[in-house]
């Protein structure tokens, strides 16, 4: 009579290996549902700095919106308001337009481009190859030579898309119409959903707001994919 034979694991159950798969499966996981903004921001301040003039860095101040013409009807730009609306509260700058002391414009773009999958820009398509050659033929007493062109598509092609987003600020004294106070945060990378860009980018642009540290600077914001 045949028993079945019984053997006991060759490889016992490692719990502890087993934890460490999954939480770095987790880790792993939550690391690709964020994505960093990184901003390219530039800042210019002309701040008054005369006796008689407004305190030369306001901690504290009543703002309104200013629109370009073209803007009147965006509504792209009536988000961008309300989202710099929302950014300069914590900053101590409110809204109010009939004790405005400054105005403020925001313009928000995009753009896209082509790009290769290491971010330069591809100029087309097609790729044009010229060759030319000299050299000895099979005759014992001649002399072969050649000239060619070849024509092919890009390897890769199409090449993945990028998109360039902008934010600019600019801020004016109501007092002299001049310009006190401008900001411009640049970044390029695969997203499309402008809107969940920009908000980070504004709050980049308005970093050490109303008196920067460093006036030209990366700033980098993780968001949520």
């Amino acid at each position: 009579m045949n028993r079945p034979i019984t053997r006991p694991l060759a490889h016992p159950v490692r719990w502890g290996g087993l934890f460490l798969l999954a939480l770095f499966s987790l880790l792993l996981s939550g690391c690709n549902s964020m994505r960093i903004i990184e901003s390219q921001v530039q800042t210019s301040t002309q701040w008054p700095t005369s006796a008689t003039a407004q305190t030369a860095v306001p901690a504290k101040a009543f703002f309104r919106l200013d629109r370009l013409p073209a803007d009147v009807n965006n509504l792209q730009a009536g988000w961008a308001e309300v989202e710099l609306e929302a950014a300069l509260a914590p900053l101590g700058w409110t809204r109010n337009d009939t004790q405005a002391q400054y105005t403020i414009w925001i313009g928000v773009r995009a753009a896209e481009f082509i790009a290769d999958p290491w971010g330069r820009p591809v100029r087309g398509p097609w790729v044009n190859r010229f060759n030319m050659s000299i050299g000895t033929g099979y005759r014992p007493h001649g002399v072969g030579w050649g000239l060619g062109m070849s024509t092919g598509m890009r390897a890769g092609f199409p090449p993945p898309s990028g998109y360039a987003q902008e934010v600019s600020i600019i801020i004016r004294d109501l007092q002299t119409s001049n310009v006190v106070y401008q900001t411009k945060a640049l970044h390029e990378g695969p997203w499309s959903d402008h809107p969940n860009i920009w908000r980070p980018m504004i709050s980049a642009a308005l970093q050490g707001f109303p008196n920067p540290s460093v006036l030209n600077r990366r700033v980098d914001t993780t968001i949520a994919r």
